[in-house]
């Protein structure tokens, strides 16, 4: 009778097995058919004069109604999101991250999330080289930004630190709140880039798609290979 329980049990950790390894491949099937149409899209609008000139256009339309408020807000979020303050950031976070858990195994989690969002980006980036908005608006502003425009680092990295904060309190009553933090978060960087005329609007539409695709796919194998997410301590009122 046991050993026939022992088979049961094994057999339904067998299955089980199957089927999470099932799930990882479609998830990650479907986050890497994103990213292939975010790079081919890039290539397409990159080799387009056209296309090109009428966001640019729409680029031109949104500088000449800037107010100085959004302005300062969005120069704000250009220095705050650039990759060495970027950096700072993340390790600022990192170290708040182990402070409130007491988890290494945490840390490395929202590191990888956070991390893993952004840095993939320049792959694509670097691939794809479309040129920074043209016009003397953009080199005003921001002066000597990074030359590939597409897709944005700095949405890239407000979707990774963002929504690697929302993960790890998941389990928590802050999570509504968090979220709408994220998503606000990315919305508003996602914003200032097309406002100080640094990133077409294609590149922040191609930022979205593919971080949100990077992210899942990490979290995804993270998930499966380590295990449910190492989230913030959960106390008996928030269970």
């Amino acid at each position: 009778m046991s050993q026939s329980r022992s088979e049961a049990r094994a057999q339904s950790r067998a299955a089980a097995s199957r089927e999470s390894n099932r799930r990882l491949l479609i998830t990650l099937a479907i986050c890497v058919v994103v990213a292939v149409i975010v790079l081919v899209v890039g290539i397409l609008v990159t080799k387009s004069a056209s296309y090109t000139a009428g966001e640019t256009h729409i680029l031109a339309s949104i500088a000449a109604s800037r107010v100085s408020f959004l302005v300062s807000v969005s120069l704000g979020l250009d220095w705050l999101f650039s990759p060495p303050i970027a950096v700072v950031v993340g390790l600022v976070a990192a170290v708040i991250v182990f402070v409130v858990t007491r988890r290494w195994l945490t840390v490395l989690h929202f590191v990888l999330l956070v991390l893993g969002t952004w840095l993939s980006s320049e792959v694509i980036k670097v691939i794809v080289h479309r040129p920074r908005p043209e016009g003397h608006v953009a080199d005003t502003l921001v002066p000597n930004p990074d030359p590939d425009s597409y897709p944005s680092g700095h949405v890239c990295f407000a979707v990774g630190l963002g929504f690697a904060i929302l993960v790890l309190v998941m389990r928590t009553r802050v999570r509504t709140i968090v979220a709408v933090l994220a998503i606000f978060l990315v919305l508003l960087t996602s914003f200032t880039r097309i406002y100080l005329a640094i990133h077409f609007p294609t590149d922040i539409a191609a930022s979205l798609l593919f971080s949100a695709a990077a992210f899942i796919a990490i979290e995804a194998l993270w998930r499966r290979f380590v295990g449910t997410p190492a989230t913030a301590p959960v106390t008996a009122q928030e269970a």
